[in-house]
């Protein structure tokens, strides 16, 4: 693999109703859910990272840390842009995330990613 620690990627996604804290049961009001946002940051990380790995493996979340900052309504978007920070015996990967509405700054995380081996991975599950 030929992943770099402190290359950057972003991401953008747009808030959609099924998106919202009232929506997801975590919150009363029509904005942007925190588990939303760690969707977000998660699918980013994952998407930058299954850019260097062969069909055969995927990776996993295993932590994520979150400061949700700023509500963002329904229709608005959403950047997410990261950066590797860390590489552990080459399949532990840290994430260094930050999402936006235009120029303000909703969140930040930091975000670790285990490579496996989808196959093997899911027969540990039967």
């Amino acid at each position: 693999m030929d992943i770099k620690i402190n290359t950057e990627f972003k991401q953008y996604f747009i808030v959609e109703e099924n998106h919202t804290a009232k929506n997801m049961g975590s919150g009363d009001l029509d904005v942007l859910a925190t588990p939303s946002l760690v969707a977000f940051m998660e699918n980013a990380a994952k998407n930058y990272l299954n850019t260097f790995l062969t069909d055969d493996l995927g990776s996993v979340g295993s932590n994520i840390n979150i400061n949700h900052l700023a509500p963002t309504l329904v229709g608005k978007e959403i950047t997410v842009q990261g950066q590797v920070t860390e590489i552990i015996k080459e399949k532990i990967i840290v994430f260094s995330l930050e999402a936006f509405e235009a120029d303000k700054k909703i969140g930040d995380a930091t975000h670790t990613r285990v490579i496996i081996n989808n196959e093997k991975f899911l027969s540990k599950l039967s």
